[in-house]
């Protein structure tokens, strides 16, 4: 019977050992050090256990440890490492599993979601939030990526993070467009303060806005309503280049656009409307002289006039 089998700890682990195996193994030195360190995983204690530190103390007690003279011991040091790194595995996933929510949108689907301090998000198409809720409640800290509509709860510092930048806000209302480089902000209540990745920065009050530049400046803007558009199944843009268009078209239709020779750095602004195909394509390519054509339901060819 050999006991020296790199699976004989997960057998063990499982309960599968035979008799003889298992009263060999657990009156063996090493039993008391692997006893102590399945202990650690079952109470998933945070800090995270340290389980090499408590191993060695484990064994310098095993030095004092009078067993049997006529047990057989049962070596188990080729395992060390792998239990250790399964240990430690079983607590990452534990963390992430039991501390993180991500919540996020498909193509052409919008979705509110309450924070648990009471702030709400209104997520647009193919956007999505992350928090952590064991620690949110005091650092109020949350990452997107797309766009959000965000009405915080009065309290401490509210931040969104994004890779453009981050922006910190105590109760208030705002915006917050975030995808492929760009940033764009539109603060609607209270106060907003936008810091980008370019070390700009600015303080944003009701009706004011910004976006990023190619050069990474935060370029200011003017806003009107008490809401985002889009809020109101309308997407508004100013000053946004084709490119910029399509992909907002094709995130709230579910579609996919064929340019193929359309200059997509164009200038556009206007709206479209989220709730007729139709009439959002004619809104968006009528004025700029472009035909459309549906290849299927899914699926629309871009050609010059």
């Amino acid at each position: 019977m050999d006991m020296d089998k790199d699976n004989f700890l997960g057998r063990w682990i499982a309960g599968d050992l035979s008799e003889e195996e298992r009263e060999a193994f657990e009156n063996s030195k090493d039993h008391l050090a692997y006893k102590d360190i399945i202990r650690g995983v079952d109470k998933f204690q945070q800090p995270i256990f340290d389980v090499e530190k408590n191993f060695k103390e484990q064994l310098k007690y095993n030095q004092t440890y009078k067993g049997s003279s006529t047990t057989k011991v049962i070596k188990l040091k080729t395992w060390l490492y792998s239990a250790a790194a399964v240990i430690l595995v079983l607590i990452g996933i534990k963390t992430v599993y039991f501390t993180s929510i991500d919540i996020h949108t498909s193509m052409a689907e919008t979705k509110v979601w309450t924070l648990p301090d009471n702030s709400l998000v209104t997520l647009n198409a193919d956007s999505s939030i992350e928090y952590d809720k064991d620690s949110f409640l005091k650092d109020r800290v949350i990452q997107l990526n797309g766009e959000a509509f965000f009405d915080v709860a009065k309290g401490s510092k509210f931040t969104v993070k994004t890779d453009q930048g981050n922006i910190i806000v105590l109760g208030t209302e705002f915006n917050v467009f975030t995808r492929d480089h760009f940033l764009e902000v539109y603060c609607f209540e209270g106060k907003v303060q936008v810091n980008n990745n370019k070390n700009a920065s600015i303080v944003l009050t009701p009706g004011k806005g910004v976006k990023s530049s190619d050069k990474g400046a935060l370029l200011p803007l003017d806003i009107k309503g008490k809401k985002p558009t889009w809020l109101n199944g309308k997407s508004s843009f100013k000053q946004v280049t084709l490119l910029q268009l399509i992909a907002e078209l094709e995130r709230q239709y579910d579609i996919n656009i064929n340019t193929n020779n359309i200059d997509v750095k164009r200038i556009f602004t206007g709206f479209f409307v989220h709730n007729d195909l139709e009439k959002a394509l004619k809104t968006c390519f009528e004025p700029m002289n472009i035909n459309y054509v549906f290849k299927n339901t899914k699926n629309i060819e871009l050609k010059n006039k």
